[in-house]
């Protein structure tokens, strides 16, 4: 199936270009209520040390936040991987594995979870747009 070029379009503008705040809210229903506890410690700093170069400023005033927004998330994604590196090395050490093993098993599992989020978001913009 090809989109066609214009509600490829579409779907970033409304993605990208709307009119919302950006809140950390808490959802419905029990799992994403745990998984959204679960997940506090990371979503909350985030949401407090990177700003939001969406957020619309008073008129008169000009909103130039992209810089910082990019440093500060390219360093949140650095200290992402620095810990899981070391903890996979902790773990291969403690249980005495190959440095491969662990890699080759817990990698690919994360890359597939992130491509299923990534599925399932498409399918909601295409469902939105009813194409």
């Amino acid at each position: 199936m090809q989109l066609p070029q214009r509600a490829v379009y579409e779907i970033i503008l409304k993605t990208v270009y709307t009119d919302k705040d950006s809140e950390i809210k808490c959802p419905k229903g029990f799992m994403k209520k745990l998984a959204y506890i679960l997940l506090i410690p990371l979503t909350h700093a985030q949401y407090i040390t990177i700003p939001d170069p969406m957020k619309k400023k008073p008129e008169g005033k000009e909103n130039n936040l992209y810089p910082l927004t990019l440093f500060l998330a390219t360093a949140w994604i650095w200290l992402y991987t620095f810990l899981i590196v070391w903890w996979t090395y902790a773990v291969t050490i403690a249980y005495n594995l190959h440095f491969s093993v662990l890699p080759m098993i817990l990698y690919p599992f994360g890359i597939a979870l992130r491509d299923q989020k990534k599925l399932s978001d498409m399918r909601s913009s295409l469902k939105e747009f009813r194409l």
